[in-house]
């Protein structure tokens, strides 16, 4: 089992008062450098990885050189995916699966913003990837977006800078993660569920806003969610798909 502390967009103070032991620790975009270092301080994760938002080019020249799927030079000590696939066994020997893709979807250059036929970069890096031979809904454990993806009867209301990705939610329905972390549509404005389990046949799947932070315990062998806690813990609302 596998201790994960997910966060995105609201930078909140939190202490690890309890000395919870946290094997990762996984954002999805707009946090600052500082912030995430302050985190890294205080859990002290085995891997620390992060997709961008789009507010995160304020932390880069205007020449924004390509960190995918390496250790950041800003971010220090924090694993970029802006689209790529990566296995956790390289770093802290567990067999988890980790897929990310930055930036909201609007016009702008990558990898802070997307447009929907970005995403076939990203769906081709999974598909050619050896590691995904075989069952699509076996394989891949976690994938990590700033923008949510589109998937009917989830998130219902959002302005035109905050619309889910259709090309996204049909990655969701290829390889069908047990868990999707995403940011960009903010609790606290939108009111209404953010957090979802989507069923399919016998498969499920989170679909799980991170803002400002959520606790996942994660049991890699079972590839089972077995909690999700912020504040308190959270009950998703279950979508069903025939």
């Amino acid at each position: 089992m596998v201790d994960i502390i997910t966060v995105s967009d609201e930078e909140v103070y939190l202490k690890n008062k309890a000395k919870k032991k946290i094997d990762i620790l996984i954002s999805a975009g707009d946090l600052s450098p500082g912030y995430l270092d302050y985190l890294i301080n205080e859990f002290k994760p085995s891997i620390s990885i992060m997709t961008h938002g789009n507010h995160d080019k304020r932390y880069y020249p205007k020449l924004y050189e390509e960190e995918n799927n390496s250790f950041s030079k800003v971010y220090k000590g924090v694993y970029v995916l802006n689209h790529g696939v990566v296995n956790l066994k390289n770093f802290i020997n567990k067999d988890i699966v980790i897929a990310g893709f930055s930036g909201s979807l609007a016009y702008g250059y990558r990898p802070f913003y997307f447009k929907e036929r970005d995403v076939s970069k990203f769906r081709r890096e999974i598909l050619f990837n050896s590691i995904f031979k075989g069952n699509r809904f076996s394989k891949i454990d976690i994938i990590v977006t700033h923008n949510p993806p589109y998937i009917k009867n989830t998130i219902k209301k959002f302005g035109q800078s905050h619309t889910p990705s259709k090309s996204l939610g049909q990655i969701f329905f290829s390889f069908f993660p047990k868990l999707w972390l995403y940011g960009h549509i903010h609790p606290k404005y939108a009111f209404q569920e953010l957090d979802f389990i989507i069923k399919v046949s016998n498969h499920i799947s989170y679909l799980i806003n991170t803002i400002p932070y959520k606790f996942i315990k994660y049991d890699e062998e079972k590839r089972e969610v077995l909690e999700i806690e912020s504040y308190k813990k959270i009950q998703p609302k279950v979508i069903l798909f025939n």
